[in-house]
């Protein structure tokens, strides 16, 4: 952060052009300086949390070589997507800074937080990044201190510590009371060792500082001892001057690490970083070069990641399906086994009918099919004349047999079936690329793993210009609204009757639809959780711990004459509790 701070600063006097939002929790600004535009990218994400400055340039070739092309919007190079409406959050951006004039960047304490200051006139407005795993956010601040919005509003009723919403005082993030690296002295050194003599130089520098292990590892080097080494052993202003070089950006030598196949590994800043056994660092031109290359790669491999896993899925899906098929089908061979059994007690009691008195539970004849002519008792239901039993029995014996053929042709193919998914696994399990992966979709496909449901053209075009979303979860098509519009579409005028509808409970939230080829019920419970949690993620209790998402066949939702758009009634619901994410 301490070096993507620099860059952004070194940018002081840039106006801003634009505000983009290219997906939920990134924004990119246009800065304006000295006739060159130049693109900063902030994300807020869970995984890719983030700050560079984007280049109008293709990745470098690491990053390149590998980056297959993705199957969802998590796999597009940010600073090429864009979300269809401006979310509120970008509207306000645009409001308070654009026109602005950056004023400069700053990183707070050597954490993952990053302070923006733009000023326009009289008038001067923060932009404070804070990357911190899941709890990562992007604030809009007032001179005041104000907060007028996050990308990530958190209620009270989510987090009591350190609520988000607006009209609220920004508070920073707790410290845990760690010192900044680039203010260490020897005698604040020497007083952390006389508090605790036998402390280990690594555990004192980590408790006390907030280092992650690659900067930790840096200062440990350039002390020139190991993570075992006491702390008393080293000199004080030894282990201050090695934290404030750390701390110091211009030291910095930014490059990218490749491991042996010269797949990027990491984005790298301190000249001590080394690069995986085998692997190489290829310097880059700036720490925003950097990290744009092992981002680009590492959103695009997730994705590819992402795709595998759900053909994965959907293959152990089809074979469990098949195995039960098969066992379906040796269960009714057996049964057809007793067939002749039907018949032989049906004639017997064709041949005694004026022997059974009505309402009877069961009736003692003799069984002239037994050489020895012993006799045997046969069970009646007392609810059904006699001559409709036997009919019953005859009829029974019939389907039993009349069944065989086609139950021996059900076990042939899914015997066929299972081998040949077992035989496309390992292959799933060593492509590389998302063109490698798609070379297999059409086996697939024919395998039933892959399921086609088309709907009619104007619906497919009526989708496309909405702006659904298709999600591929488990092989199956999964349909995303993340707006109202969208979400009046997608559920009155695409989801087909017998697909499944899921939503949030209680709260606003997108509706999902799972595309179920009017058979909800082969639907696996696996789609049904992972569509419910990518439900939980757009919704208002996203970040909620656990959410309740209700889900019902579409056909039982309804929307009320003259509701708003996205407004809907459901029922025969099942609700699932689901951690958001996908």
């Amino acid at each position: 952060m301490a070096a993507v701070a620099r860059e952004i600063d070194s940018l002081a006097g840039a106006q801003v052009q634009q505000v983009h939002q290219p997906e939920e929790e990134t924004v990119v600004l246009t800065l304006r300086l000295r006739g060159r535009n130049r693109r900063l990218l902030l994300s807020a994400h869970a995984r890719h949390g983030r700050a560079h400055l984007l280049a109008d340039r293709p990745p470098s070739r690491a990053a390149r070589d590998e980056r297959p092309e993705c199957p969802t919007d998590e796999g597009i190079s940010p600073a090429r997507r864009s979300i269809t409406a401006p979310p509120p959050f970008t509207m306000l951006l645009r409001k308070h800074l654009k026109g602005s004039f950056l004023a400069g960047a700053r990183q707070i304490g050597f954490d993952r937080v990053l302070h923006l200051t733009f000023r326009f006139g009289e008038t001067e407005t923060r932009l404070v990044l804070e990357v911190m795993g899941k709890h990562s956010n992007l604030m809009l601040v007032n001179a005041g201190g104000t907060l007028l919005d996050a990308i990530k509003r958190v209620s009270a009723r989510e987090s009591r510590v350190r609520p988000v919403h607006p009209g609220i005082p920004y508070t920073p993030p707790p410290t845990g009371g760690k010192r900044d690296p680039a203010e260490a002295t020897a005698e604040m050194i020497a007083a952390f060792v006389r508090e605790d003599p036998e402390a280990v130089l690594a555990d004192l520098l980590r408790d006390e500082f907030p280092l992650g292990p690659t900067a930790l590892a840096a200062v440990l080097a350039r002390c020139h001892v190991d993570a075992e080494t006491p702390a008393g052993g080293v000199a004080p202003g030894v282990v201050a001057s090695a934290l404030r070089a750390v701390a110091d950006p211009t030291t910095y030598v930014p490059a990218l690490l490749c491991d042996a196949r010269g797949v990027p590994a990491g984005a790298a800043f301190l000249p001590e970083t080394e690069p995986p056994p085998g692997g190489e660092r290829q310097p880059a031109e700036s720490a925003s070069e950097a990290l744009e290359d092992y981002y680009t790669y590492r959103i695009a491999h997730e994705a590819v990641e992402a795709r595998r896993r759900a053909f994965l899925r959907a293959v152990a899906d089809t074979s469990r399906y098949a195995e039960r098929r098969i066992r379906e089908a040796e269960e009714g061979i057996e049964a057809a086994r007793k067939a002749p059994d039907l018949e032989r007690e049906a004639t017997l009691l064709l041949s005694n009918l004026g022997r059974i008195a009505r309402g009877a539970e069961q009736v003692t004849v003799v069984d002239f099919y037994d050489p020895e002519q012993k006799e045997v008792t046969l069970t009646l239901d007392p609810t059904l004349p006699a001559r409709e039993q036997v009919e019953k029995r005859f009829k029974r014996a019939r389907k039993l047999v009349d069944a065989v053929p086609h139950l021996e042709r059900q076990w042939e193919e899914e015997q066929e079936r299972v081998s040949a998914l077992q035989a496309i696994r390992p292959l799933l399990e060593a492509a590389r690329s998302r063109e490698e992966l798609d070379a297999l979709a059409p086996e697939l496909r024919a395998l039933g793993v892959l399921r086609e449901t088309p709907a009619p053209a104007t619906r497919e075009r009526a989708s496309a210009a909405s702006g659904v979303q298709h999600r591929p979860i488990g092989g199956y098509e999964v349909l995303l609204g993340r707006n109202a519009t969208e979400n009046d579409h997608l559920t009155r005028h695409i989801a087909e009757p017998e697909d499944l509808w899921l939503h949030a409970r209680g709260v606003t939230s997108a509706h999902v639809v799972i595309r179920t080829g009017k058979h909800p019920e082969r639907v696996p419970p696996e789609v049904i959780r992972e569509a419910a949690k990518l439900c939980a993620l757009h919704s208002a209790s996203k970040h909620s711990a656990l959410v309740p998402v209700d889900y019902t066949l579409r056909k039982y939702v309804v929307k009320r004459r003259g509701s708003a758009p996205g407004t809907v009634q459901y029922t025969h619901e099942k609700t699932l509790h689901v951690e958001p994410g996908l």
